[in-house]
């Protein structure tokens, strides 16, 4: 179930518990990196084949980021890249195909705002907010899309480093035009899910 963006923000501004905070001196740079599996939901639903409809989406995909941050006490900025190829699926109830014919990726910049709200176990878990701005190729056209996620992520240390879990919910422009389908009933924004694992480490 999303979380609602007025309970992301109080969580960003309630105060965390004091086992999961770090002296409000600490500042660091930070390195990171990591893989993502990413599911989208449809964003227009073709009837271009008579009788027969189909929800149209970009498939499921790994994608891959790499991140510059600076981390102030209990809160954290980043700057992060991200890539992420795939296709075009096009399925309903009964049947789901990707169009493998032509590539369809997406480039990604975000930043993100998060801060620490809970100690868990031997690491700690934090919200982020991130606004995104994507670049997504379809056949040679480049479309330019904006957005925003919200992530929880669990962070443990592991001697130097540190292993970052986290799962993300996202909202963003619809790569996919109904001039590129035909005939439609229905066109919403690009609503997507991601788990991923990746790894942090100070500078």
């Amino acid at each position: 179930m999303p979380l609602h963006p007025i309970l992301l923000i109080s969580l960003l501004a309630a105060a965390p518990p004091t086992t999961a905070q770090m002296p409000a001196d600490h500042v660091g740079w930070h390195l990171g990196g990591g893989v993502e599996a990413v599911r989208f939901g449809h964003v227009i639903v073709s009837q271009a084949a008579p009788g027969i409809a189909a929800e149209v989406r970009p498939s499921p995909r790994p994608a891959l980021h790499l991140s510059l941050g600076r981390t102030y006490g209990s809160w954290g900025v980043d700057l992060e890249a991200g890539w992420a190829g795939g296709h075009i699926e096009a399925g309903n109830d009964a049947v789901s195909i990707q169009d493998r014919t032509s590539g369809v990726s997406r480039y990604r910049l975000a930043a993100g705002l998060g801060r620490r709200v809970a100690a868990a176990g031997a690491g700690d878990l934090s919200i982020v907010l991130a606004p995104t701005l994507d670049l997504w190729t379809i056949d040679g056209d480049n479309r330019l899309r904006a957005g925003a996620e919200a992530r929880l992520v669990l962070r443990v240390a592991l001697g130097s480093v540190e292993l970052e879990n986290r799962v993300g919910i996202g909202l963003s422009g619809s790569p996919i035009k109904a001039s590129d389908i035909g005939a439609i009933s229905d066109s919403r924004g690009l609503r997507s899910v991601s788990v991923g694992v990746g790894l942090r480490v100070g500078t």
